[in-house]
């Protein structure tokens, strides 16, 4: 982290200075914490010294976000009850989203292993990565029979990320398995679509469509078996703002399925959005860390998520406001990485407390309380 904070220097052409810890006796810090936090937050932050160390701040007893490397105080608890109930009657069927499968960085890390180490029936379902959800959904619907089958149940709980939440609704609304299906829990899952792929199909002309077809399906090859069936411009098109009325239209909920949705709150600096609160109904896993500090990959996709200067609360990828549907559960500190718990996150995340393993054991058992 050293090395990190003069490779910042140098690139900001600003001298670094002595940042040993001050020596005893010598003169208060020249602005409270509370100071140093708000300059951060207006970019007015002095970036020649660091202040936690040169002031004596870490491990000092208090959280503090603003120190250039990791504050141990900020190690929170992990987020949520500790989990404990009893196993679904019905099979979980996990549903992965765009340019994923079961497997790569996309795909749910550990999940399946730790719902099943609690007694769950498990399933994980593997779609085409870059295909339209109509494509996808014929997929899944034949995941949901093999899941139906192999654990002799008449439904199944769907859990689902992203675009896989989309497919989930396909197959309930359009397939009719809204008979098999008990409820369907979505993790920001863009119902009301992602701008992120407005942009880039406006950046995709129609004409470059083969060639780009042809480096989808190169690339999804090395993770999934299913990337021959591509279609990268139908799959941007159904994530699409401009595509959500007709998709909603076309699928309305089934009342025979519950529906649930979680939504991911993240930022590109870890810092709070004062729109949080309202977009997330109140409702928030949050302990005494800061907020998400999103992944360096997401961050230029983010802007776009929030609408530019709207700041909309999202994970990168998702706003919250898309991602809530039926039954709005809150949201979790998490960018759309660490919502499958991405790229491999063992253990609590050391700022937030967010622990990807602990939320789905939670809400696997709270869905056993929800059986009929």
């Amino acid at each position: 982290m050293r090395a990190t904070r003069w490779i910042l220097c140098a690139a900001l052409l600003a001298g670094c200075g002595d940042n040993d810890p001050a020596p005893e006796g010598a003169a208060e810090p020249p602005a409270t914490k509370a100071e140093v936090a708000q300059a951060n937050v207006d970019g007015k932050a002095d970036w020649s010294l660091d202040p936690c160390e040169r002031w004596g701040w870490y491990g000092d007893g208090a959280c503090d976000w603003f120190c250039w490397d990791h504050d141990p105080d900020c190690d929170p608890s992990p987020l949520g009850p500790e989990p404990q109930g009893t196993a679904t009657r019905f099979p979980i069927v996990l549903a992965h989203g765009f340019d994923a499968s079961p497997t790569n960085r996309w795909g749910w890390y550990g999940v399946a292993e730790a719902l099943r180490a609690d007694g769950h029936a498990v399933h994980v379902a593997s779609v085409p990565p870059y295909a339209p959800v109509a494509t996808r959904a014929g997929y899944l619907a034949r995941a949901i029979d093999e899941a139906l089958e192999s654990h002799g149940a008449d439904q199944v709980h769907l859990v689902a990320h992203s675009m896989g939440g989309l497919d989930s609704r396909y197959v309930i609304s359009t397939l009719g398995y809204g008979d098999r299906v008990v409820t369907l829990t979505t993790i920001s899952s863009p119902h009301r679509g992602s701008y992120v792929t407005d942009v880039a199909l406006k950046l995709t002309p129609e004409l470059a469509e083969p060639a780009l077809n042809a480096l989808a399906r190169a690339w999804g090859r090395t993770y999934s078996e299913l990337a021959d069936d591509t279609d990268l411009r139908g799959a941007l098109n159904d994530l699409s703002e401009a595509a959500a009325p007709a998709f909603n239209a076309a699928n309305p909920d089934d009342p025979r399925v519950k529906y649930l949705s979680w939504a991911g709150v993240s930022s590109p600096l870890g810092l709070p959005n004062p729109q949080d609160f309202v977009a997330c109904d109140g409702k928030a896993l949050h302990g005494r860390g800061v907020q998400d500090k999103m992944d360096a990959t997401l961050v230029p996709m983010a802007a776009f998520a929030a609408h530019g200067a709207a700041l909309a609360p999202n994970d990168g990828m998702v706003q919250v406001a898309s991602a809530r549907w039926g039954e709005f559960q809150g949201c979790i500190p998490a960018d759309h990485l660490d919502e499958v718990g991405q790229v491999r996150d063992d253990g609590p995340d050391p700022y937030t407390g967010f622990d990807h393993v602990r939320f789905y054991r939670n809400l696997a058992f709270d869905l056993a309380r929800r059986e009929p």
